[in-house]
């Protein structure tokens, strides 16, 4: 039996994307203590090599000077995504190939974690393994999922091909290279978007 509890709410239905270099967001170069945050939605990306820590007071100070903050700390471990929740974030990702163990101790600690799927060109071609297991694991934690590219025209062509009972399963969080919103048919259960942080400055 399906068990998933209902995905936090959106206020929003676009979050700003930064990849954090330092104590500064890229795009743009902005400060982590920049105050035009706080009247964003930040969707944080922390890229960082095997067995490096945690930016923790990056993490604390964008936790309180962000409207919302919804961090992708590249980790397949529950307790990296429980020290983001500690360091005030709404949102946190875990990797989709993270061990069924790792997935259900994070949804078992939290309702606001977010399954992360990094698409490619290569799954594109060959989708069997990646679509089981969302097909598994729509069954065993919650219903948001943040599909990400890095190649343009990847996410479109992937959606178009997606089966209907996966793409009803879940709710998605789209972060398109393409850094814009992309014209998806079908997207009844696409949550919200994260767009590249640039696109949102210049209005603030």
């Amino acid at each position: 039996m399906n068990t998933k509890a209902n995905a936090p709410s959106m206020p929003d239905s676009k979050w700003s994307r930064f990849v954090l270099s330092g104590d500064r967001l890229l795009p743009s170069s902005i400060s982590i203590s920049d105050k035009r945050l706080l009247r964003l939605d930040v969707m944080l990306e922390i890229r960082r090599k095997e067995g490096q820590t945690l930016p923790i007071s990056a993490l604390k100070t964008l936790g309180r000077n962000c409207s919302r903050l919804l961090v992708d700390p590249h980790t397949d471990n529950h307790q990296d995504l429980i020290d983001c929740i500690m360091m005030g974030s709404s949102l946190v990702c875990i990797d989709h190939r993270a061990q069924f163990k790792e997935l259900q101790s994070a949804h078992a600690t939290s309702q606001n974690i977010v399954v992360k799927l990094e698409l490619n060109s290569e799954m594109l071609e060959n989708p069997e393994d990646h679509l089981a297991r969302l097909e598994t694991l729509s069954d065993m934690v919650g219903e948001l999922i943040m599909v990400k590219t890095r190649q343009p025209g990847i996410l479109e062509e992937w959606w178009i091909d997606l089966p209907r009972s996966i793409r009803s399963s879940w709710r998605w969080i789209m972060a398109p290279a393409e850094g814009e919103k992309l014209p998806l048919k079908n997207s009844s259960r696409i949550h919200s978007w994260a767009l590249s942080g640039d696109l949102f400055l210049s209005d603030l």
